[in-house]
């Protein structure tokens, strides 16, 4: 028996307009703050990547579909991408909050590179993407393998890990102001990544309309907004970006 795909309710909608709402309004006063900070202006596109992930749904429950697999291929396809630019810049963010580390000091193009290339080859293939087997042409099996599924790796599994492991890092070696917005923001990745990939995925498929998926659903919200709660609290209440600007001021190598 297949379980029902869960249906957008006015509750998910009430809880991604006050998501996007804390993500962008966080990212644009911090960017205002500290306009030249290579830190802010990061989390300011990370904020704006949430906004737009998020409102895409919103905006197509206030046209009447509610069910998250039926949006147009154009706005998935941009709010799939917007996603996948927000793990590039959260993992960018890992590498310059509080301070810069040793992989992205010596990075060369890689990171400008991806920014080109991730919205493109993702937006494309949903885009493009078959719906059905027999619409499956050999040249889009071949740009999935080149280049899709290697970019749902790093993107779904590698830069995740990677940036709650620079985040852990920065963690231990930073000084005691950037301790405590630092720690914040890994429960937030950390905690609130497994309770939705372990807990809230499997959960929502095998009983969607137990009232264990609202609470789960919740938590793991909650946990989400903790990420630019803490960041907001490391500028204005610790400090973080006088403390030393991301060159002067990076950890020692790992």
């Amino acid at each position: 028996m297949n379980a029902a795909i869960p249906q957008l309710t006015a509750f998910d909608v009430v809880t991604q307009l006050i998501a996007a709402g804390v993500y962008l309004s966080i990212g644009l006063a911090a960017l205002a703050h500290a306009p030249s900070d290579e830190r802010t202006r990061v989390f300011s596109g990370l904020g704006l990547m949430h906004a737009i992930a998020f409102c895409i749904p919103v905006a197509a429950w206030a046209l009447g579909e509610k069910d998250p697999f039926a949006f147009d291929r154009l706005p998935m396809a941009a709010m799939l991408s917007a996603l996948a630019m927000a793990a590039l810049l959260m993992f960018h963010f890992s590498q310059v909050f509080p301070a810069r580390r040793p992989w992205i000091r010596s990075s060369g193009p890689q990171l400008p590179i991806a920014y080109v290339l991730t919205p493109i080859v993702v937006f494309t293939l949903v885009r493009w993407w078959p719906t059905a087997p027999a619409q499956a042409t050999p040249s889009f099996g071949l740009v999935f393998i080149v280049f899709g599924f290697p970019l749902m790796v790093l993107l779904g599994l590698v830069l995740p890990i990677a940036s709650i492991v620079s985040l852990l890092r920065s963690l231990r070696e930073a000084s005691p102001p950037a301790r405590v917005p630092l720690a914040g923001i890994v429960l937030s990745q950390l905690a609130g990544g497994a309770l939705s990939l372990l807990v809230l995925g499997p959960l929502t498929v095998a009983a969607p309309e137990s009232p264990a998926v609202v609470v789960v659903g919740v938590t793991v919200w909650l946990l989400g907004l903790l990420t630019p709660v803490a960041y907001a609290a490391g500028i204005w209440k610790y400090g973080v970006l006088a403390i030393g600007g991301p060159r002067s001021a990076e950890v020692k190598a790992d």
